[in-house]
């Protein structure tokens, strides 16, 4: 799945890989930011709740070049996979950026089976999460500075 966006590279990628953001966007869900933040060999635990049941989504941060990509592994033992995210100056519109999410998700010991179903249900979840980060990023770069010294 890709998105354009008129944002520039660094204020795209601040913004799809703002894990508390991600919150807002994944329905039932909250994503545990470690304490240093988005780094490699970080673990991400996204949680999962629906009434009383819950479920954790445990992913690895993998491959990470600041401002750029970042990959991270699913290891947890519901869920597995990998979503890599890219962003690129798009060079048909100066100042913009290109970003791409890629990811695959499957069940353990069902691969075959039910990463079909997760490629389908991931592009609609991420297509969506990801124009919802990108839509806030683009409406704070646009809006109005306050007066000096307001808060």
């Amino acid at each position: 799945m890709t998105r354009q966006t008129p944002l520039a590279p660094d204020r795209a990628f601040a913004a799809v890989s703002d894990l508390a953001e991600h919150t807002r966007h994944v329905p039932f869900t909250d994503v545990a930011v470690p304490e240093r933040g988005l780094a490699l060999g970080a673990e991400v635990v996204a949680w999962t709740r629906l009434g009383p049941l819950r479920a954790a989504d445990r992913m690895l941060v993998t491959a990470l070049d600041p401002g750029r990509r970042v990959r991270v592994v699913k290891t947890g033992r519901w869920l597995r996979g990998w979503a890599d995210i890219e962003v690129v100056a798009d060079p048909s519109a100066p100042g913009a950026t290109t970003v791409s999410w890629r990811e695959e998700l499957w069940l353990p010991g069902l691969r075959t089976l039910t990463r079909p179903l997760g490629d389908r249900l991931g592009a609609v979840l991420f297509g969506r999460l990801v124009d919802g980060l990108l839509r806030r990023a683009e409406a704070e770069a646009v809006r109005p500075a306050g007066p000096e010294g307001a808060s």
